[in-house]
């Protein structure tokens, strides 16, 4: 068999695909978070981009349900709601991983925090 530039160049393509595909999996897997955000908020909304957990249409009882099992949360959320949802998440196994006051020029509220939470 002659080893020739083109099959050197696809060789190499294929062992990359090979390579790449294990990484990016796991990258998704880091990113995939639940995000948090209330749609009452422009700024919190468009932070969510229309998924995750909306704490305007959710009760308590049911945002306790679909954090369940959650190993990675981010949030976009008024500060009653983030002292709330701390609570919930560290009784989980969650620990706090960031915490930013965010301005909020859009709605005219600056009690918004930017936060994250992972799992132990």
């Amino acid at each position: 068999m002659r080893t020739d530039r083109r099959g050197l160049l696809k060789g190499g393509a294929l062992a990359g695909v090979a390579a790449a595909v294990p990484v990016a999996a796991h990258a998704a897997a880091e990113v995939a978070a639940v995000i948090v955000h209330d749609s009452r908020l422009a700024e919190s909304a468009s932070f969510a981009g229309g998924r995750g957990i909306d704490l305007a249409h959710l009760s308590l009882r049911e945002v306790h349900a679909a954090l369940a099992g959650a190993t990675r949360v981010e949030g976009l959320t008024r500060w009653s709601d983030w002292t709330v949802l701390r609570g919930l998440l560290e009784e989980q196994g969650l620990r706090r991983t960031a915490e930013t006051r965010a301005l909020a020029p859009l709605s005219g509220h600056d009690g918004l925090l930017r936060w994250s939470m992972v799992a132990r």
